[in-house]
């Protein structure tokens, strides 16, 4: 038989191969495509979730997220119901037989990170396969280059495979950056979820794109989140400082779900030292969050925008809640489409606007397809046994003597303390703190802690208000 160089093209073989020998024979030993009928392909099947609606079995799911939030602590919280058989229904993992999982950990040091993390969330460290070169879990693989290993931890019985983080398994000739090159990366993972059936969980960073589009913000390459068929977008709660927000960012297998809300606990893991409190963190579900993870992402990037900047965006509240106090003082119903133009006329965005209603406890009726917004009001019936000056304090920070007011708040909003620590109120030079009313001395709320004072006390004493920082001001 004639001989032919690699990469022949394929009607040259035809050309050159013996006679008895038909094309399908040929196929069959060079490998490659062919046209199958569709009745001789795999018969069709219902998607499997690893965690329902959330991370899809056989398929690259790509976690993305700032550094440093808490992504390599929520691999760990999912490697440890995977492992232990654990169901968790707020996250859509059913109770199962422990299963394997394969980790690629190139960012946490072994020894003193990711193992006792794994200990303290419950991990059952026999059905983990860690993918390194050193027992001190140093030395990380190269990928596509080591891909092998991996399949051969797979076959031993895994369902998840986590590398964290993915960029730091690329070889240096290959830059995901070009469109063809983070495919190239990409597909062979896809291959061994689809020929497996093992869920891999790819794991990368955020850029600092501040467009509040979440396609412009994934970190090395856009073209990640075109490859792949589902993502999971890490982010701070905007309402939670302590709290960290994970959901679905973009998925080709399920409807839009509200993201999950985490919290980072610790656990008591070495005894304390000078150096160290012993303590090793885990995660800690909290419920479902209010909006989708892409929502979330996108209202807070337009308020940090819209409050130039993260500096500026404890002033916007600020500033968002005085205002709705001023709408909402009446105590009535107001509708929420309008409250919400209106406040987008005085430059505030909606998103502050809803983190101002959400921690002034302000309540929403619904009325069929309308929505209202109302202030929790009621009456203080405790009657003010002080003697109030008319005159005010003189600047000495004594009640004068005066009328004894003996009268009611009718209108005092008080179900709720205020949490503005910052604002403080005076007569004269003494402060003291929102949340009394200067006047009554009654419990302020937060709509009344807003403007320092109940309505209707503004209207019966000349106090003064003096806002303070710290200290008394003119």
């Amino acid at each position: 038989m004639t001989s032919l160089p690699i990469g022949a093209a394929s009607a040259d073989l035809w050309a050159a191969a013996p006679s008895g020998i038909d094309k399908d024979t040929i196929r069959s030993l060079i490998g490659g495509p062919k046209a199958w009928r569709a009745t001789e392909l795999a018969a069709s099947a219902p998607i499997e979730w690893l965690a329902t609606n959330r991370l899809p079995c056989a398929a690259i799911t790509y976690l993305v997220g700032s550094e440093g939030i808490g992504k390599s602590l929520f691999v760990t919280w999912l490697t440890a119901l995977i492992t232990t058989g654990k169901p968790f229904a707020g996250f859509g993992i059913p109770a199962r037989q422990p299963q394997g999982a394969v980790l690629v950990l190139t960012e946490d040091d072994w020894v003193s990170t990711a193992r006792p993390r794994l200990e303290a969330a419950g991990a059952d460290l026999e059905f983990i396969r860690v993918i390194c070169e050193e027992k001190d879990g140093t030395g990380s693989p190269t990928f596509p280059k080591h891909l092998d290993v991996v399949k051969d931890a797979v076959a031993e019985g895994a369902a998840l495979v986590a590398v964290d983080a993915w960029s730091d398994t690329l070889p240096s000739t290959l830059s995901v950056r070009d469109p063809q090159q983070a495919r190239q990366a990409l597909h062979p993972w896809k291959d061994l979820a689809s020929s497996t059936g093992v869920a891999v969980l790819l794991c990368g960073h955020l850029n600092r794109d501040a467009s509040g589009n979440v396609r412009n913000a994934y970190g090395m390459s856009g073209e990640i989140r075109k490859k792949v068929r589902f993502t999971l977008l890490a982010q701070p709660d905007p309402d939670d400082e302590s709290a960290l927000l994970i959901g679905p960012e973009k998925t080709n297998l399920a409807g839009k779900i509200a993201a999950s809300k985490f919290k980072i606990g610790t656990v008591q893991r070495f005894t304390p030292t000078a150096e160290s409190d012993g303590t090793v963190p885990v995660l800690e579900w909290v419920g479902d969050a209010a909006t989708t993870a892409r929502q979330t992402f996108a209202e807070a990037a337009e308020a940090a925008q819209e409050s130039g900047g993260s500096s500026g965006a404890a002033a916007a509240l600020d500033e968002a809640k005085i205002w709705l106090a001023d709408e909402l003082e009446d105590g009535g119903e107001h509708d929420s489409a309008e409250l919400k133009a209106a406040a987008k006329d005085a430059g505030i965005a909606e998103r502050t606007l809803q983190r101002a209603r959400h921690d002034m406890g302000v309540s929403v009726v619904a009325r069929g397809r309308r929505s209202f917004w109302q202030a929790s009001t009621h009456a203080n019936t405790e009657p003010v046994s002080k003697n109030l000056g008319t005159g005010g304090t003189g600047g000495t920070g004594q009640e004068t003597a005066g009328q004894d007011t003996n009268e009611l708040c009718q209108d005092s909003i008080c179900a709720t303390r205020a949490n503005a620590q910052d604002i403080r109120y005076a007569r004269g030079t003494n402060g003291t703190d929102s949340d009394l009313c200067p006047v009554c001395r009654h419990p302020l709320g937060l709509l009344a802690a807003a403007k320092g004072v109940h309505p209707d006390c503004s209207r019966k004493s000349e106090l003064a208000l003096v806002r303070v920082d710290g200290q008394a001001a003119a």
